[in-house]
C-alpha cells in the first residue's frame, strides 16, 4: 500500500494547520500545498484589510454614538448631535491610530474660526475624547492622541434677551387663543417642555399653586412624558392673581393638557405651527434663517427660479419669557435662593448669573437715559 505524503487527506486534498493573528489555528485546504498556503496569506490579508476597515475614524464613532444614545436623555440629542457630526466630518477617512495631536488641535482651531462658542467646542472636544477612550478600552490600545489637548476658547455664548416691553405689552393685550401659552409663559416661568406638560388637574386654584412634576419631551417627531432632568425641576410655582382670573373661566377637564385643550399634549409641529400663527397675528414674525424649522424645504432648479416670499418665524422664543420672569422676580425683590426653587434651576450659580445679567441690562439702560438727558440739555 503506498505511503500517505504529510499533510494529505484522505480525500486526496493538501491540509495546513496555521496560526492567525489573534493566537488562534485554521485550517486550510488545497490540492497542493502551495495552494493552502496561498490561502492562509489571503486569510492574514483579508483579515487585515477587516481590521484596518474597524478601526476607521468613522465607524469607531458611529459604535460610540450608538452606545451614547442609549445614556442622554430624550429631547437633549440634538446638543450632542451635531458635536459627534462635527468630529465625524472632520476626521472621516482615517484610521484611529494615525490621527495625531497636531490634527486634533488643527480640528479645534477649525471651530474656534467657525465661530463657535466656548461652551459649543467644550462639547465638540468632550465628544472626541470619549470616542477614543471607547476605541481604547475595545482595541487594548494605549494611543491617546487626546491625553495633552486643551479645548480652545471660543466666542462668549449669547445671552438670550428676554422680549421687549413692546412685545411683552403686545402678550399682555392678546390673552385669547393661543395667547394662554404666552401668557403661562411669561407669568410662570415655566420652560416649554414643563408647559406642554401641564394639565389642569396641576393647578389649584383654591391655594394658588401650580405644581409642576413632568416634561414633555419631542423626539423623531413623537411626544415623551418624562420626569424632569433634575430634582431641582419637580417644585411649585405661585399662581399670580392676574394670570388665575384669566385662565380660570377657560379650565377644562382635570385630565386635559392647559395648552391645546386635548387629551394628549402637543407635538412640536402642532406647537410651532400655533405659536408662529399667534404671533403673525400680532406681527410679531422676520425672515426666516436657513438654519431653522421655518425654513423653505424646497431644492433644486424649481425653487431657485420661482422662489416663494420669504418664509417667516416668530421674533420671540418661549425661553425668551423664561428670562422675563427672572427679571420680574428680580424687580420684585425676590431673593436668589427663592429664585433658584421657583425657576427650577438645578445649580444656584445659574440664578446668580442671571441675577447679574439684569443688574448690568439695567445698569445700561440706566447709563444710556442720563447720556440722552444730558445730551438733550446741551442742545
Amino acid at each position: 500500500m503506498p505511503r500517505k505524503s504529510k499533510g494529505m487527506r484522505p480525500d486526496g486534498r493538501c491540509q495546513i494547520k496555521r496560526k492567525m493573528p489573534d493566537g488562534k489555528y485554521r485550517f486550510f485546504y488545497g490540492k497542493t500545498k502551495s495552494e493552502a498556503e496561498a490561502k492562509y496569506k489571503e486569510a492574514l490579508i483579508q483579515k487585515a484589510e477587516a481590521e484596518s476597515k474597524a478601526e476607521l475614524f468613522e465607524i469607531v464613532a458611529a459604535d460610540y454614538w450608538d452606545k451614547l444614545l442609549k445614556r442622554i436623555i430624550d429631547g437633549t440629542d440634538s446638543t450632542y448631535r451635531s458635536s459627534y457630526e462635527r468630529c465625524v466630518q472632520f476626521f472621516s477617512g482615517k484610521r484611529m491610530d494615525e490621527i495625531t495631536p497636531v490634527m486634533i488641535v488643527s480640528f479645534g482651531q477649525s471651530l474656534k474660526d467657525e465661530g463657535l462658542s466656548t461652551s459649543s467646542i467644550r462639547n465638540t472636544i468632550s465628544i472626541l475624547r470619549g470616542i477614543f477612550r471607547g476605541w481604547r478600552l475595545a482595541s487594548g490600545s494605549s494611543y491617546n492622541p487626546m491625553q495633552d489637548i486643551k479645548s480652545p476658547a471660543g466666542k462668549p455664548a449669547a445671552i438670550r434677551e428676554p422680549p421687549t416691553d413692546k412685545e411683552l405689552a403686545l402678550f399682555r393685550a392678546h390673552p385669547e387663543g393661543f395667547g394662554l401659552c404666552a401668557w403661562m409663559l411669561m407669568y410662570t416661568g415655566c420652560r416649554l417642555g414643563e408647559l406642554i406638560a401641564l394639565r389642569w388637574e396641576d393647578i389649584n386654584f383654591e391655594s394658588n399653586k401650580i405644581y409642576v412634576s413632568k416634561k414633555v419631551s419631542w423626539s423623531g417627531g413623537g411626544v415623551k412624558i418624562q420626569d424632569p432632568k433634575t430634582n431641582n425641576g419637580v417644585r411649585v410655582i405661585p399662581l399670580m392673581p392676574h394670570l388665575k382670573r384669566e385662565i380660570e373661566p377657560r379650565r377644562g377637564k382635570p385630565t386635559e393638557y392647559i395648552i391645546g385643550g386635548m387629551a394628549r399634549p402637543l407635538t412640536d409641529a402642532e406647537y410651532h405651527s400655533r405659536w408662529l400663527a399667534y404671533c403673525t397675528k400680532l406681527g410679531l414674525v422676520q425672515p426666516s434663517d436657513s438654519k431653522t424649522r421655518y425654513r423653505d424645504s424646497r431644492r433644486g432648479p424649481k425653487a431657485a427660479k420661482n422662489p416663494l416670499p420669504p418664509v417667516m418665524e416668530p421674533t420671540v422664543t418661549a425661553h425668551q419669557f423664561r428670562h422675563s420672569f427672572a427679571s420680574d422676580l428680580y424687580d420684585a425683590g425676590v431673593g436668589v435662593l427663592e429664585a433658584k426653587k421657583i425657576m427650577g434651576h438645578a445649580d444656584i450659580s445659574t440664578t446668580y448669573k442671571i441675577y447679574t445679567h439684569i443688574r448690568e441690562r439695567k445698569l445700561k439702560d440706566a447709563t444710556e437715559k442720563m447720556i440722552k438727558f444730558y445730551d438733550d440739555e446741551d442742545k
